[in-house]
Protein backbone atom coordinates (compact mmCIF):
# COMPACT_ATOMS: atom_id res chain seq x y z
CA UNK A 1 0.00 0.00 0.00
CA UNK A 2 3.06 2.43 0.92
CA UNK A 3 4.63 1.82 -2.42
CA UNK A 4 1.00 2.69 -4.20
CA UNK A 5 1.07 5.87 -2.57
CA UNK A 6 4.95 6.92 -3.20
CA UNK A 7 4.31 5.97 -6.53
CA UNK A 8 1.16 8.05 -6.84
CA UNK A 9 3.09 11.20 -5.27
CA UNK A 10 5.82 10.32 -7.68
CA UNK A 11 3.60 10.19 -10.70
CA UNK A 12 1.95 13.85 -9.93
CA UNK A 13 5.52 15.21 -9.56
CA UNK A 14 6.47 14.32 -12.68
CA UNK A 15 3.12 15.47 -14.44
CA UNK A 16 3.65 18.76 -12.66
CA UNK A 17 6.83 18.65 -13.57
CA UNK A 18 6.24 17.82 -17.57
CA UNK A 19 3.57 20.44 -17.85
CA UNK A 20 5.56 23.09 -16.97
CA UNK A 21 8.84 22.08 -19.11
CA UNK A 22 6.02 22.41 -21.68
CA UNK A 23 4.86 25.48 -21.23
CA UNK A 24 1.46 24.75 -19.02
CA UNK A 25 1.52 27.08 -16.78
CA UNK A 26 3.97 30.42 -17.47
CA UNK A 27 6.07 31.85 -14.69
CA UNK A 28 6.17 35.62 -14.35
CA UNK A 29 9.13 37.78 -13.78
CA UNK A 30 9.69 38.16 -10.13
CA UNK A 31 11.78 41.61 -10.02
CA UNK A 32 13.57 40.26 -6.88
CA UNK A 33 17.36 41.91 -7.30
CA UNK A 34 15.48 45.49 -6.83
CA UNK A 35 16.55 46.10 -2.80
CA UNK A 36 19.45 45.97 -0.38
CA UNK A 37 21.44 42.51 0.24
CA UNK A 38 22.33 41.79 3.74
CA UNK A 39 26.07 43.77 2.86
CA UNK A 40 24.16 46.71 1.52
CA UNK A 41 24.43 46.93 -2.35
CA UNK A 42 21.59 47.80 -4.09
CA UNK A 43 20.26 45.93 -7.11
CA UNK A 44 18.37 47.85 -9.65
CA UNK A 45 15.65 46.31 -11.80
CA UNK A 46 17.34 44.38 -14.44
CA UNK A 47 17.31 45.25 -18.09
CA UNK A 48 17.03 41.95 -20.66
CA UNK A 49 17.36 41.83 -24.28
CA UNK A 50 17.58 39.23 -26.92
CA UNK A 51 20.90 39.67 -28.48
CA UNK A 52 20.47 36.41 -31.28
CA UNK A 53 17.67 34.42 -32.23
CA UNK A 54 17.49 30.78 -32.11
CA UNK A 55 18.89 30.25 -35.26
CA UNK A 56 21.51 32.29 -34.82
CA UNK A 57 22.74 30.21 -31.62
CA UNK A 58 22.09 26.78 -33.19
CA UNK A 59 24.43 27.91 -35.97
CA UNK A 60 26.94 29.52 -33.40
CA UNK A 61 27.34 26.58 -30.94
CA UNK A 62 26.40 23.61 -33.86
CA UNK A 63 23.38 22.45 -31.51
CA UNK A 64 21.79 19.08 -32.28
CA UNK A 65 18.18 18.86 -30.53
CA UNK A 66 19.18 14.96 -30.49
CA UNK A 67 21.89 15.74 -28.10
CA UNK A 68 19.08 17.81 -25.53
CA UNK A 69 18.82 20.71 -24.15
CA UNK A 70 21.81 23.62 -23.49
CA UNK A 71 21.97 26.15 -21.02
CA UNK A 72 25.01 28.05 -21.58
CA UNK A 73 26.86 31.05 -19.38
CA UNK A 74 28.23 32.87 -22.30
CA UNK A 75 29.81 35.32 -20.53
CA UNK A 76 29.50 37.74 -17.37
CA UNK A 77 31.57 40.84 -16.57
CA UNK A 78 31.55 44.00 -14.40
CA UNK A 79 32.15 47.43 -15.45
CA UNK A 80 34.25 49.50 -14.62
CA UNK A 81 36.48 46.63 -13.21
CA UNK A 82 37.86 49.74 -10.19
CA UNK A 83 35.26 51.70 -8.51
CA UNK A 84 35.02 53.86 -5.67
CA UNK A 85 32.98 52.88 -2.49
CA UNK A 86 29.33 53.97 -2.89
CA UNK A 87 29.98 53.77 -7.17
CA UNK A 88 27.46 52.05 -9.18
CA UNK A 89 28.66 49.14 -11.62
CA UNK A 90 26.82 47.72 -14.25
CA UNK A 91 26.66 43.66 -14.31
CA UNK A 92 26.59 42.38 -17.47
CA UNK A 93 25.41 38.44 -18.17
CA UNK A 94 25.01 36.65 -21.63
CA UNK A 95 23.66 33.48 -21.79
CA UNK A 96 22.34 30.69 -24.75
CA UNK A 97 19.03 28.58 -24.08
CA UNK A 98 18.39 25.84 -26.87
CA UNK A 99 15.83 22.76 -26.33
CA UNK A 100 15.09 20.57 -29.17
CA UNK A 101 11.24 21.16 -28.89
CA UNK A 102 11.79 24.99 -29.00
CA UNK A 103 9.75 26.11 -26.25
CA UNK A 104 10.35 28.68 -23.48
CA UNK A 105 11.79 27.04 -20.12
CA UNK A 106 11.80 28.27 -16.83
CA UNK A 107 15.17 29.60 -15.59
CA UNK A 108 16.69 31.23 -12.32
CA UNK A 109 19.59 33.57 -11.97
CA UNK A 110 21.03 34.44 -9.04
CA UNK A 111 24.11 36.61 -7.80
CA UNK A 112 26.80 36.14 -5.16
CA UNK A 113 29.90 38.52 -3.86
CA UNK A 114 32.72 37.68 -2.13
CA UNK A 115 35.45 39.42 -0.14
CA UNK A 116 38.29 37.70 1.07
CA UNK A 117 36.62 34.38 0.12
CA UNK A 118 33.60 35.19 2.46
CA UNK A 119 30.54 35.68 1.35
CA UNK A 120 28.96 39.03 1.39
CA UNK A 121 25.58 38.35 0.41
CA UNK A 122 23.61 36.45 -2.10
CA UNK A 123 20.91 38.12 -4.24
CA UNK A 124 17.32 35.72 -4.30
CA UNK A 125 17.22 33.84 -7.45
CA UNK A 126 15.02 35.45 -10.34
CA UNK A 127 12.83 33.15 -12.16
CA UNK A 128 11.18 33.39 -15.28
CA UNK A 129 10.15 31.83 -18.40
CA UNK A 130 13.09 32.47 -21.82
CA UNK A 131 12.52 30.88 -25.30
CA UNK A 132 15.19 29.36 -27.14
CA UNK A 133 18.09 31.80 -28.50
CA UNK A 134 20.83 34.09 -26.87
CA UNK A 135 19.80 36.81 -23.92
CA UNK A 136 21.81 40.02 -22.41
CA UNK A 137 20.82 41.20 -19.12
CA UNK A 138 21.94 44.05 -17.85
CA UNK A 139 21.97 45.42 -14.11
CA UNK A 140 22.94 47.93 -11.82
CA UNK A 141 24.14 48.04 -8.61
CA UNK A 142 25.68 50.24 -6.39
CA UNK A 143 28.16 49.40 -3.53
CA UNK A 144 27.75 50.68 0.00
CA UNK A 145 29.67 53.36 1.52
CA UNK A 146 31.12 50.91 3.85
CA UNK A 147 33.04 49.13 1.24
CA UNK A 148 36.34 47.94 2.13
CA UNK A 149 39.02 48.31 -0.49
CA UNK A 150 40.26 45.50 -2.09
CA UNK A 151 39.53 42.52 -4.70
CA UNK A 152 35.62 40.96 -5.08
CA UNK A 153 34.19 38.00 -7.03
CA UNK A 154 30.69 38.39 -8.31
CA UNK A 155 29.38 34.23 -9.10
CA UNK A 156 26.32 34.45 -11.33
CA UNK A 157 24.40 31.35 -11.08
CA UNK A 158 22.31 30.29 -13.86
CA UNK A 159 19.86 26.99 -13.59
CA UNK A 160 17.15 25.48 -15.58
CA UNK A 161 15.57 22.04 -14.96
CA UNK A 162 18.20 19.94 -17.01
CA UNK A 163 21.19 21.94 -15.82
CA UNK A 164 22.69 24.70 -14.37
CA UNK A 165 26.26 26.68 -14.86
CA UNK A 166 28.26 29.93 -13.23
CA UNK A 167 30.73 31.91 -13.94
CA UNK A 168 33.00 34.66 -12.07
CA UNK A 169 33.89 38.04 -12.83
CA UNK A 170 36.19 40.29 -10.42
CA UNK A 171 36.18 43.77 -9.90
CA UNK A 172 38.24 46.37 -7.50
CA UNK A 173 37.05 48.58 -4.73
CA UNK A 174 39.84 51.54 -3.92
Amino acid sequence: MKNKRRCGWLGLMLLISLGTLCGAAPIAAQPIFTGDTPWGIRWDEPQESRAASREQAVSKYNYCPTGGCMLRLDSVQVRPLRARKGESLTLTTSYTILTPEQTSIPVTISREIFFQGKSLGKTKEMESRKANGTWTQEVNFTLPDNASAGDYTLVTTMGAPYGMDSKNAQFSVY
